[in-house]
């Protein structure tokens, strides 16, 4: 069989940087003096790697051709991008135009992606394999036998390659080409990915020609905030914004920070704000929401209820969630405004109407801040920009700024980011994030004031012009730019504002209280249940009930008694009555109470 791979595309529709990217590919791998068999291709997301992933193998493999994916998601993409066999008329080489008819007359590339109903005798009559990298777990169950047949190897979203099983795949065929993809050439631990760069294409250059949106970058902070129990400070300490500014590099106050309903509030506010000046300027676009909270818990109890006191509709997804795929309909089919997510939606998900990234939680390394950025400046119709939104005392000016600077082509800047000397360290992102295992010095923090200081600038300045239009309150000009410069802004391209913080119905502010009291009761059942050693799903202590049902039961039961009400009562209960028994800790009282009632049982 002559080689299915020989058709040369014809490039005239793809975007300059696809094109360029492919033809740099086709022309390393044709010179034969490059000895370096694996090669790195640098694309930002939204500019459309998927085409270049289609066209890579044709004038480039001399044999089968295997695709790596991260996950599921992405390689049922790439299947039904390249099948010109079930998918005639949607597959990519269709849509650009890239083949002539010839091409589907006579093409046999089967695709072939790898799942539980196919065995590896199939790989024999299928020349693209597709496969994620959990399923290649034992790569000699597929491919024993087949080394030699498997002349390319294409790695989608390759700052994933050094896990082990990439690296078991790519020594199994020693003589393959390797061809890696992503938007960033370094891991999450800082280290710099293997292959030789031969493509970079910038994300400042896919804003200037409209492939990305541009990315406009709010963070907020309050006028001062109150620290209680810092230091067995029991009334409270206030602190002002210059304050702020050094405490955010410790991580007990980003950690504080994550946890504080008021700080949550802002961000959902100036989220919310954001969301419906996309609306306002772009209203033949549909503008959605995407929020990256902490953990599951700090998602119910937290980022929920923040926007839900907005009066948003909020649905939200994890890998513990059961109803995934019933959230992520009703996110695509317009019934959510707000979609939080738990470490789930990366890679490979594209719902273009998400322009609004609301940062609950500090990223303490460029590449998964980048990979969130990634879900909201995929091109939206006529819409120019998105929005990144994230609190001061958080920290994410840090990812922003490096994130500009790696973007930059500055070497030395690159390279102190691939050595890992980021200011947090390796895995400084999860160090904090179990809401269970309060730290010894518990810290609660509020905000003060009504105005909210906000920091605006842009990823790229298409405008050109000076963005100070006024300083923060109090401050004189030259105060002002010194106060940006210790932020880490440049000061020529900040544009600084105060506003006032956005005032609640009443009703959305007793209905958020409502989903926020039922969330937290399911948190004490669970912390219960786990302190005790017993199963969700166990019947320890009524054998008609599940432990999970029976313990949460009794913990709504002490609720509604300390709010005075019947079971099923809980929207006769007030604004005023949910304050004050949030004010008297009467959850945590409840907790102690149930816990010892539990333990007792047993």
């Amino acid at each position: 069989m002559d080689n299915c791979f020989s058709f040369k595309p014809n490039l005239t529709n793809l975007r300059g940087c696809q094109k360029e990217a492919y033809l740099a590919v086709r022309d390393y791998f044709e010179n034969s003096a490059n000895i370096e068999k694996h090669i790195l291709v640098q694309l930002p997301t939204g500019t459309g790697k998927s085409a270049v992933i289609a066209i890579s193998p044709y004038e480039v493999a001399k044999g089968k051709v295997l695709v790596l994916t991260p996950n599921l998601t992405l390689a049922n993409q790439i299947e039904q991008d390249i099948d010109i066999f079930e998918n005639p008329n949607g597959n990519i080489y269709k849509k650009l135009g890239l083949f002539s008819e010839q091409f589907y007359a006579e093409n046999v590339a089967y695709p072939l992606r790898l799942s539980d109903s196919v065995s590896s005798n199939d790989i024999d009559e299928h020349q693209i394999i597709i496969a994620n990298y959990q399923q290649l777990n034992d790569v000699e169950k597929w491919f024993k036998g087949k080394e030699e047949q498997v002349d390319l190897i294409i790695i989608d979203e390759a700052h994933h390659q050094k896990a082990k099983t990439y690296q078991e795949v790519i020594n199994f065929f020693p003589q393959a080409k390797i061809l890696s993809l992503t938007a960033t050439p370094f891991r999450s631990d800082g280290k710099p990915l293997d292959g030789k760069v031969i493509y970079t294409y910038h994300f400042s250059d896919a804003i200037k020609n409209g492939y990305i949106r541009n990315i406009k970058v709010c963070d907020i902070a309050p006028e001062s905030i109150s620290l209680v129990g810092m230091f067995n400070d029991k009334d409270g300490k206030e602190y002002s914004l210059e304050d702020i500014l050094k405490l955010k590099e410790e991580a007990w106050f980003r950690r504080g920070i994550a946890l504080s309903q008021d700080c949550c509030d802002s961000i959902a506010s100036k989220s919310f704000e954001k969301l419906l000046e996309l609306r306002d300027s772009y209203p033949n676009d549909t503008h959605q929401i995407i929020a990256a909270a902490i953990s599951k818990r700090h998602a119910r109890e937290f980022v929920k209820p923040a926007f839900e006191r907005l009066g948003l509709k909020v649905g939200l997804v994890s890998t513990e969630e059961k109803n995934n795929d019933v959230t992520l309909r009703n996110l695509k089919q317009g019934k959510i405004d707000v979609i939080v997510n738990i470490g789930m939606l990366g890679e490979g998900f594209d719902h273009k109407p998400l322009g609004v990234a609301a940062i609950f939680r500090p990223f303490a390394s460029l590449n998964p801040y980048i990979q969130f950025l990634g879900r909201v400046i995929r091109e939206n119709g006529s819409t120019k920009n998105c929005w990144v939104v994230s609190h001061l005392g958080l920290n994410q000016i840090s990812r922003f700024k490096e994130f500009k600077l790696f973007d930059s082509d500055d070497k030395e800047t690159l390279e102190r980011l691939l050595s890992g000397n980021n200011n947090e360290g390796v895995g400084g992102e999860s160090s904090f994030i179990d809401t269970q295992e309060r730290s010894s010095i518990e810290v609660q923090i509020s905000e003060i004031g009504n105005n909210l200081v906000e920091f605006n600038e842009d990823y790229v300045d298409l405008s050109k012009v000076d963005k100070i239009e006024k300083a923060i309150e109090r401050l004189n000009e030259s105060e002002a730019r010194e106060l940006l410069a210790r932020l880490g802004f440049d000061a020529n391209s900040i544009n600084a504002v105060t506003t006032l913080k956005k005032r609640v119905k009443p009703i959305n502010k007793k209905r958020a209280a409502q989903s926020r009291l039922n969330e937290a009761s399911k948190s004490i059942a669970v912390d219960i249940l786990s302190v005790l050693g017993l199963g969700m799903y166990a019947r320890d202590f009524n054998p008609l009930n599940k432990n999970f049902v029976w313990v949460k039961t009794k913990v709504d039961r002490e609720i509604n008694k300390k709010l005075g009400i019947k079971q099923a009562e809980r929207k006769k209960v007030t604004n005023a009555q949910y304050d004050e028994f949030a004010e008297r800790g009467e959850l945590n009282l409840i907790k102690e109470s149930c816990l010892a009632y539990f333990k007792g049982k047993l």
